[in-house]
């Protein structure tokens, strides 16, 4: 490795860990990803930084913040912020460059679109040997993204996965397959390792209800997902009208909060249904609140591959879900949940009722988990990765 790269002398720790710089702004999924990877990696072989942006931390990432100090040097960036805006992007690129030029890092890895655009760019600047990319879902996969916008996302992915880019690890095969249908890289370059969960310990149904608040003796539908566009919450709530018109017992909780919560309530209210419908904002304990459910529900209008869904069949809870890339690789028809078109209402409501109407099995519904969703698989295959991809530009330099 070049000892002068960013003018500070050899970029390994005396001690020989792999340091590895992981920049990131989205939260949500990416940000349970990174937690996880961050707490997960071996310490006595790598040393990880995190610069992360600050303006969209839920409470799941606020909640694991000390166990995150504990493992890696974190540094807040208030500047690394979703929308696209030249005087933050500007600071938040010049603080990815001071943090490279002070970490040295081998490794950068960049997590989510504003995240790989800002972390690459510097990465390029800074001439780290290593650069690596895991978008969580390509910001142009959004239908409601404006034309102009789409063709700005998918021209600024272009020029960052060829010209700053040693591979991309995408969460799901559905991504890969657009980022290789947008002729953003090479095959060689892109590679699918998928999201995983611990198998952790979870509470009973009626301690998960007791815990946030629901009515014990009632089927439960649970919507876990940020309150916003890309999750569709509007559809999710004409759902729980056509459910509730059926079976007034059937109530709906929300887990989660966004710029979206004032209009689903609204509508709620205006349908009558919000007796039966429970709005529980951010939760640090969503992931294993879930066990309260009789029926996951996922209307998203795009995805990379969704962690809720993931939390979901861990707990043996089912799902219905909106039939979109990477929730159409969490569910396995019949077994663990239903898909339905994106969107339609009736379809999605006609998938809850039947599997409330026709529970499937505990142990079938985590059967996908325990074969495809480990955190354990996650974890070396990503640090398999690092030191391949390290030591091959270690050789190269020399």
């Amino acid at each position: 490795m070049s000892g002068n790269r960013y003018g500070h002398g050899p970029g390994m720790d005396s001690d020989r860990r792999l340091r590895v710089l992981i920049v990131q702004e989205a939260m949500g999924g990416c940000g349970r990803h990174v937690a996880d990877l961050v707490t997960g990696l071996d310490p006595s072989r790598f040393a990880v930084t995190v610069l992360y942006g600050t303006s969209r931390m839920d409470a799941y990432y606020r909640s694991r913040m000390p166990e995150l100090r504990r493992h890696a040097r974190m540094i807040p960036c208030d500047d690394l912020r979703r929308n696209i805006d030249p005087r933050h992007d500007l600071s938040a690129l010049a603080a990815a460059v001071r943090t490279i030029r002070h970490v040295r890092p081998d490794i950068v890895h960049c997590h989510s679109t504003k995240g790989g655009v800002i972390g690459r760019a510097a990465a390029w600047l800074c001439r780290v040997p290593v650069v690596l990319y895991t978008p969580h879902a390509y910001a142009f996969q959004s239908p409601q993204v404006r034309r102009w916008k789409r063709r700005l996302y998918t021209a600024a992915e272009l020029v960052m996965a060829r010209a700053a880019t040693t591979c991309t690890f995408n969460v799901s095969e559905g991504e890969r397959d657009i980022a290789l249908a947008r002729h953003l890289a090479a095959p060689d370059r892109l590679r699918v390792i998928v999201n995983g969960l611990a198998d952790v310990p979870m509470p009973s149904r009626r301690q998960a209800r007791q815990r946030a608040g629901l009515p014990q003796d009632v089927p439960i539908v649970g919507v876990v997902a940020r309150l916003v566009d890309q999750k569709d919450p509007m559809t999710a709530a004409r759902i729980a009208r056509l459910l509730i018109a059926r079976d007034p017992r059937v109530h709906v909780a929300f887990v989660g909060s966004g710029p979206l919560e004032g209009d689903v309530r609204g509508f709620c209210t205006a349908c009558g249904i919000d007796a039966n419908v429970h709005f529980l904002g951010d939760r640090s304990d969503a992931d294993t609140l879930v066990a309260a459910f009789d029926v996951s529900l996922l209307c998203s209008l795009y995805e990379g591959l969704p962690y809720s869904l993931i939390e979901s069949i861990r707990a043996g809870v089912p799902v219905a879900a909106s039939d979109v890339t990477g929730s159409e690789e969490v569910v396995c028809e019949g077994r663990n949940g239903l898909l339905f078109p994106v969107g339609d209402e009736i379809a999605g409501a006609a998938a809850v009722e039947r599997l409330l109407a026709d529970p499937l099995p505990r142990e079938r519904v985590r059967e996908r988990f325990l074969t495809r969703f480990r955190v354990e698989d996650m974890l070396e295959n990503i640090a398999a990765q690092y030191v391949a991809r390290a030591g091959v530009a270690g050789r190269n330099a020399a």
